[in-house]
C-alpha cells in the first residue's frame, strides 16, 4: 500500500537530505559530545546526560545505554570522550564520575579503579592503544583544578594503574585538557590549556618536553591543542586553537606528523583561514578511502580532505545548523556520521556504484525547478525496498555529480537536494537507482 507524506513529512525531507547529500538520522534524542565507532560498524554517541546512544543499522535506530553511567542520583555524568580498542572494548571517561569500560557492546558499563577519589567538578580524558588480541594500554588524564591534577596508565587493560608524574610541566599548569598515547612507540603526549601548550614523555612522565613552541616544529603556541588522532599509517594528527595574528592561520586547523612527532605540518590547504574567534578541533576521522574528516566548534566546517588532509573542501551544505560539530564518525563501510552541535546525527550520503539492471527504480519522479539554475529538488516514489542510489549525469553519460545513497521503502516519497551552482548550462540527466532497478529523468541547467 502506497503511504501518502503530509506537507509537514516533505519539509523534514528536504530538509534532511539536501545539498552534499547529508540525511538526518532523526536521533539521538540528546545533544551530543563525543563520538566513536567499532569494528562493527557500531556507532556511539556520548551526551551530557549520563548516556551513551547506539546504532547498528546506520542511524535509522538508536538505543540508550547508560547501565553503570547513571546513578539514579540527581546530577548529571558528561560523556566528554569516548574510545574503542582493538578488541572493540569501548572506554568512556565521564566528568565527575570516573574512567568506564564496557566489554559487552555498551550494554553495560563498569567503573575502573584507577586509584583516585573522582570528584564531582574534574574533567576526565583517556587515550587507548592495543592489538588485537593483547592487552590494551590505557592513559587517562585527571583534571580537578590547579592543584588536582593527576595522570594514570595501564599496561595490563585496565586491571592495575600506575601514577604517571605531571610534576615536569610548567609550575603554573592550571589544565590538563587532553592525553594521547603514540600508536607508534612509547611517547605520552598532553595538552596543556592557558597557553602552556603541548608536551611530550618518552619516560612515563619523568620528564615532559614542550613541542610546540621553538623548537622547529610548529613555531607557535596556542592556549589549547586537542583533538589527537592517528591514520593507520601510525601518522599523529593534533588539533591547534583559533590563533590571531599566526602566521599559518588564525583559524583552528590540524596539524599533522609523520615521525611520531618529532617534527609537524599544518594541513592548510584550501583550509578556512578566517580568525573564528575561539574555534577549535572538536574532531577528527578517516574514512577507508583515505580520506580525512574534520569538525570545529564553530562556523568553519566540517572538512573532508582526500589523501589524509592534503587538500580540505566544506561540506556545510545541507547540514543544519551554523557548521559547527561535536563529533564525527566513519564506519568500516564508509558511512560518515556528523554531529552538529545541538542537532540529530546527520549521515553522508556516499557514493555508490551500484549495477544498472533492466526494471524501474521508481514508480514515479519529479524535477523543480525546470529548467534549474543553483540546485534542483529530486523527488521520487521508490518501486522496491532498498538503497536508493541519486547521479547527475552529462548529456553524453559521465557522472558530474557522485552519487548519494540513501535507505528507502517502496512506496515513501522521498527528496533530496542536488547543487547545479558550479554546473555550466546544459542538458543533463538524473537517474535514480533503487535495488538494481534504474530511472532517469532529464533536467536542463539554466545560468
Amino acid at each position: 500500500m502506497r503511504r501518502l507524506l503530509t506537507a509537514a513529512v516533505l519539509t523534514l525531507v528536504s530538509v534532511s537530505a539536501y545539498g552534499q547529500f547529508w540525511q538526518s538520522t532523526d536521533g539521538p534524542p540528546s545533544a551530543t559530545t563525543c563520538m566513536t565507532v567499532t569494528s562493527k560498524g557500531h556507532v556511539f554517541v556520548g551526551t551530557p546526560f549520563s548516556k551513551v546512544y547506539r546504532t547498528k543499522d546506520n542511524g535509522n535506530t538508536w538505543e540508550a545505554l547508560d547501565q553503570g553511567i547513571d546513578d539514579g542520583g540527581p546530577n548529571w555524568f558528561p560523556i566528554n570522550q569516548l574510545v574503542h580498542d582493538a578488541n572493540d572494548h569501548l572506554y568512556a571517561a565521564v566528568n565527575g564520575l570516573g574512567l568506564l569500560r564496557s566489554t559487552d557492546d555498551g550494554n553495560t558499563w563498569n567503573k575502573l579503579n584507577v586509584g583516585l577519589e573522582v570528584t564531582s567538578n574534574s574533567r576526565i580524558s583517556v587515550s587507548v592503544k592495543s592489538a588485537a588480541g593483547t592487552p590494551t594500554q590505557i592513559f587517562m588524564g585527571y583534571d580537578a583544578g590547579a592543584s588536582n591534577l593527576r595522570a594514570r596508565f595501564s599496561s595490563d587493560g585496565g586491571a592495575t594503574f600506575i601514577n604517571i608524574p605531571v610534576t615536569g610541566l610548567p609550575s603554573g599548569t592550571s589544565s590538563l585538557f587532553e592525553v594521547f598515547l603514540s600508536p607508534n612507540s612509547n611517547k605520552m603526549f598532553i595538552s596543556v590549556a592557558y597557553n602552556k601548550g603541548l608536551f611530550r614523555s618518552i619516560d612515563r612522565g619523568t620528564s615532559w618536553r614542550r613541542i610546540d613552541n621553538g623548537d622547529g616544529n610548529s613555531n607557535e603556541s596556542d592556549d589549547l591543542y586537542a583533538t589527537f588522532a592517528y591514520d593507520k599509517f601510525g601518522h599523529i594528527y593534533v588539533g591547534r586553537n583559533a590563533l590571531p595574528g599566526s602566521s599559518k592561520t588564525p583559524n583552528a586547523v590540524v596539524l599533522k606528523s609523520t615521525n611520531d612527532g618529532e617534527s609537524w605540518r599544518y594541513l592548510d590547504s584550501a583550509w578556512d583561514d578566517r580568525d573564528v574567534t575561539n574555534n577549535r578541533i572538536s574532531a577528527i576521522a578517516f574514512a577507508p578511502n583515505g580520506d580525512m574528516w574534520v569538525g570545529t566548534e564553530k562556523s568553519s566546517g566540517p572538512f573532508r580532505g582526500p589523501n589524509y588532509g592534503e587538500v580540505f573542501t566544506v561540506m556545510r551544505d545541507g547540514l543544519p545548523g551554523d557548521g559547527s560539530v561535536s563529533g564525527i564518525a566513519v564506519t568500516p563501510a564508509g558511512h560518515v556520521f556528523v554531529a552538529p552541535t545541538g542537532e540529530s546525527v546527520q549521515r553522508h550520503l556516499a557514493t555508490t556504484s551500484v549495477a544498472e539492471l533492466g526494471y524501474p527504480a521508481v514508480v514515479r519522479a519529479g524535477i523543480a525547478p525546470q529548467p534549474a539554475s543553483d540546485r534542483i529538488g529530486v523527488t521520487f516514489t521508490p518501486a522496491h525496498d532498498g538503497q536508493a542510489v541519486i547521479d547527475l549525469l552529462s548529456a553524453v553519460g559521465e557522472r558530474v555529480i557522485m552519487g548519494a545513497t540513501m535507505s528507502v521503502r517502496a512506496g515513501d516519497d522521498q527528496r533530496v537536494w542536488l547543487s547545479t551552482a558550479e554546473l555550466p548550462q546544459g542538458t543533463y540527466v538524473v537517474r535514480i537507482t533503487v535495488g538494481g532497478g534504474v530511472s532517469t529523468t532529464s533536467v536542463v541547467v539554466a545560468k
